[in-house]
C-alpha cells in the first residue's frame, strides 16, 4: 500500500474511531478531530485534538520536546525560552499574541512527561506563573507503526478578559487544531 494512502486510511480510521468523543467534529478537510470537554471549576472548556503525523515517533517527540523552538512553529507563540530544565522536563517561558495581536499572554509553564499509558508517551505543561487565570496543556503521543504517530493535544487557557467563556473555549479548539497541523509541518521539516 503506498504510504499516501495508508496515511488517509490512518486518518480516516482514526477520526471515525475518535469522532465518538464528548463535543467531537471533524475539522475541514477531515483530517483533525476536534472536540471539548469541561474542566471542573471553569465554564472555560478544553480544546481538543486528534490526528495522525506521517513520522515516527521519535521525531515527533523530539519536536515537542523542543521547547525553546515552540515560537518557531506553534500558531501564536511570539517567545518560548527556557528557564531551566533537567532531562526532559523543564520551566519554560512562553508569550502568546492572542486577539488579532491586540493582547499578549505569558506564562511560565512546568513541563514534563509524565507516566506513559501504554505505548502512548504524555507530556503536560502547567502554568506556575502568568498574566492569565489558567494555563495547561496535555500531549498523547502514540506510535501506530514504524512511520505513523497519533497524536492528540488539548490546551486550556482562561485569560483575565471580560469576554464570554464561550469565546475561550473556540479558541482552545482553534488553538488545539492549529497545533496539529503545525506540528506535522515541524517534523517533516526537521525529519
Amino acid at each position: 500500500m503506498h504510504r499516501s494512502t495508508l496515511s488517509v486510511a490512518l486518518t480516516l480510521a482514526l477520526a471515525t474511531g475518535l469522532a465518538a468523543h464528548a463535543g467531537a467534529q471533524t475539522a475541514p478537510g477531515a483530517d483533525v478531530v476536534t472536540g471539548q470537554l469541561s474542566q471542573p471549576g471553569t465554564s472555560v472548556q478544553w480544546g481538543t485534538a486528534r490526528g495522525v503525523v506521517d513520522e515516527p515517533i521519535d521525531d515527533v517527540m523530539g519536536v515537542i520536546q523542543d521547547y525553546a523552538n515552540y515560537a518557531q512553529f506553534l500558531p501564536h507563540f511570539a517567545a518560548s525560552r527556557v528557564l531551566s530544565a533537567r532531562g526532559t522536563s523543564a520551566m519554560v517561558y512562553v508569550e502568546v499574541n492572542v486577539m488579532r495581536n491586540s493582547a499578549t499572554l505569558w506564562a511560565q509553564l512546568r513541563i514534563r512527561p509524565r507516566p506513559n499509558r501504554g505505548d502512548t508517551r504524555i507530556i503536560e505543561a502547567t502554568m506556575t506563573e502568568g498574566n492569565v487565570d489558567l494555563f495547561h496543556a496535555l500531549w498523547e503521543v502514540t506510535p501506530i507503526d514504524a512511520t505513523h504517530t497519533a497524536v492528540e493535544f488539548r490546551i486550556l487557557v482562561e485569560p483575565d478578559l471580560p469576554l464570554p467563556a464561550s469565546v475561550f473555549t473556540g479558541e482552545n479548539v482553534k488553538a488545539a487544531r492549529r497545533t496539529i497541523r503545525a506540528l506535522r509541518r515541524r517534523v517533516a521539516d526537521v525529519a
